[in-house]
């Protein structure tokens, strides 16, 4: 892992040029090396489950065996021999999954890395997979954590697919590219994307949770959910305050009422004689 302050750096310095490609585009100069490269939201979208990859292990799989119809699945498009956006993208990405105790790759969600380069070898996958999940402490992480390869054309459709757009710069042998997290429900639907290289814990639970099977949400997970909802705009939950409001008043007339009966049964009112 990348130290602290390399880290924020580096996130200096991407917002640096993310301000500078902003300026470009007002003034009209765009490179033609990122020139369309960014993602076009396209929620609701079912990816193509025939079109077939090879796995780590050097079979080749189509990808409907990741959906089980239960697990939510998270997708990253990365790629070996990235200079250093994938590094960061992913390391952010453990980071996170770190943090997620109850939440492990395996059990409650599965994660798919597609490589961006259909040139990849064997050898070149097996570092990068084994480099990135060395720092993933999930015990289930090995069975959870699925590297792809495959064909130009496969792999351009499950970009074209959720509007993943990249090129390929030949001069510098790399491809430009976004750093996202595309999250699939259990029915491979795109169900939302959390853009950086950061990626709040708590964002990223809830968003699984969301799509998951009920047995894998908690309770509690389930009543936040009933409360909060996802705020595109600043990429985190946010509180249904009229909702809340209506459990609170909800929840404390139930508490009110029980007390009066309570009282009620503790000062029973005595009942009159008759007169003789």
């Amino acid at each position: 892992m990348i130290s602290q302050f390399s880290r924020e750096l580096t996130m200096a310095c991407l917002a640096a040029i993310v301000m500078v490609g902003d300026m470009a585009a007002q003034t009209g100069f765009v490179t033609k090396d990122v020139r369309d490269v960014g993602v076009s939201e396209k929620l609701g979208v079912t990816l193509p489950l025939d079109l077939e990859f090879t796995d780590s292990k050097g079979n080749t799989v189509p990808l409907s065996t990741y959906f089980d119809g239960q697990r939510p699945v998270v997708l990253t498009l990365n790629y070996a021999n990235c200079p250093q956006l994938c590094t960061l993208q992913l390391d952010g990405f453990v980071n996170t999954l770190n943090q997620l105790d109850d939440w492990q790759a395996g059990d409650q969600f599965q994660v798919i890395t597609l490589s961006l380069d259909p040139t990849e070898t064997d050898e070149m996958a097996q570092q990068f997979r084994e480099r990135v999940l060395s720092d993933y402490s999930a015990k289930t992480a090995s069975s959870g954590w699925h590297f792809l390869r495959g064909s130009e054309a496969n792999i351009r459709a499950i970009a074209d697919t959720i509007g993943f757009h990249y090129n390929f710069v030949e001069r510098k042998n790399e491809y430009a590219h976004t750093a996202v997290l595309t999250l699939l429900d259990p029915k491979a639907q795109v169900a939302r994307y959390l853009y950086g290289i950061e990626y709040q814990p708590s964002t990223l639970r809830l968003s699984m949770a969301e799509t998951a099977d009920s047995k894998f949400v908690s309770t509690v997970d389930a009543l936040i959910l009933r409360c909060f909802s996802y705020d595109a705009a600043s990429g985190t939950f946010v509180a249904d305050a009229w909702l809340i409001t209506k459990i609170v008043m909800t929840f404390v007339g139930v508490i009110l009422i029980s007390f009066l009966v309570w009282l009620h049964r503790q000062n029973p009112s005595k009942s009159t004689k008759p007169v003789a």
